[in-house]
């Protein structure tokens, strides 16, 4: 091998090997190969209030193994998807002649089990207080209606209830106050339980309407019987009595009241001299398909009601009410 001229120094040296080159850098001519991608935009901090409630009623049914099988499971797999919740306003029977046998309990609960949204269901005449006895009315609907809303769907609903079965229940959505009576037709089984249980309702409703004071445009009553005289603890006759239609009669919030007992359709506008007040009886017996009401807050006549088939006809509320 040949061996270096001048071996590497061991020391370190102040001067580098190569002196540094007097000329510059040569930049780079070529562009950037994309440009910054800009910020993303930011999610809307002021998004729309939903300002719409669609409810759907049902009432007296099913009274027949016809209605059992056929007309009430078709009314209810037909519902549209776009609804809030459902409410069966009472009779899930014909209580002369099913006895309040338990099938008919259980069959009437596994219809309503299927529909696709939230269900509520309020007692009527023939579910407990027509039945031959009212301890097994009553054993019978704990056992396949109480609760049936939380114990079927899971939902947001924050629902305050009362009664001896918490059959009864109000809450507040979407501006909308909805009261959900134990109120029935027939002859009291009890004056004294009757009584006592109205006096409970309007403790409960004028509690509701104190504690969402501000927070509510329109108010829905629902329960299952005509107003009567036995009623007429609740609802007054509209003149300063402290009772239900005077309370909604100082508060001007248009109300709409909706009830079954009748097995027919028919409207009352403007009942005890009220114009801010309109009561709608159902069908009865699967004989039209459940009743829709929508409520839009944000319109002046906020409630709509359809009986959703083209030959069923609506008066007071096909295109908005009140129709101020």
């Amino acid at each position: 091998t040949t061996e270096p001229s001048n071996p590497p120094s061991l020391l370190a040296t102040t001067e580098p090997s190569n002196p540094p080159s007097s000329l510059p850098t040569p930049l780079s001519t070529l562009p950037p190969t994309m440009t910054p991608s800009p910020p993303p935009t930011p999610p809307p901090t002021d998004l729309p209030e939903d300002t719409v409630t669609k409810i759907f009623f049902v009432a007296d049914t099913p009274y027949s193994d016809e209605e059992r099988y056929n007309l009430m499971p078709n009314h209810i797999d037909q519902l549209e998807d776009d609804g809030d919740f459902v409410v069966h306003l009472g009779d899930l029977m014909y209580a002369v002649t099913d006895r309040c046998r338990e099938g008919a309990y259980s069959i009437a609960a596994e219809v309503l089990q299927k529909a696709k949204m939230p269900t509520f269901v309020l007692p009527g005449d023939n579910d407990i207080n027509d039945c031959p006895s009212i301890q097994h009315g009553e054993d019978m609907w704990m056992k396949y209606f109480h609760l049936f809303d939380e114990k079927h769907w899971t939902h947001s609903f924050d629902l305050t209830r009362w009664g001896q079965l918490n059959e009864s229940f109000g809450f507040l959505h979407k501006r909308v106050l909805f009261l959900g009576l134990n109120m029935v037709g027939g002859t009291p089984y009890s004056w004294t339980e009757k009584t006592n249980r109205h006096k409970e309702h309007l403790e409960q409703v004028k509690a509701l309407l104190d504690e969402h004071e501000g927070n509510f445009d329109v108010i829905v009553l629902m329960k299952h019987a005509i107003p009567r005289y036995p009623h007429s603890d609740f609802f007054g006759d509209g003149d300063s009595d402290g009772l239900f239609i005077d309370m909604i009669r100082r508060l001007g919030k248009p109300t709409i009241h909706v009830h079954g007992d009748w097995h027919s359709y028919y409207e009352v506008e403007g009942e005890f001299g009220i114009d801010n007040y309109v009561r709608i009886s159902l069908d009865g017996e699967s004989v039209a398909p459940p009743l829709s009401v929508t409520i839009d807050v944000s319109k002046p006549n906020p409630i709509t009601v359809s009986r959703r088939q083209n030959n069923l006809k609506v008066d007071c509320c096909a295109n908005g009410w009140p129709s101020r």
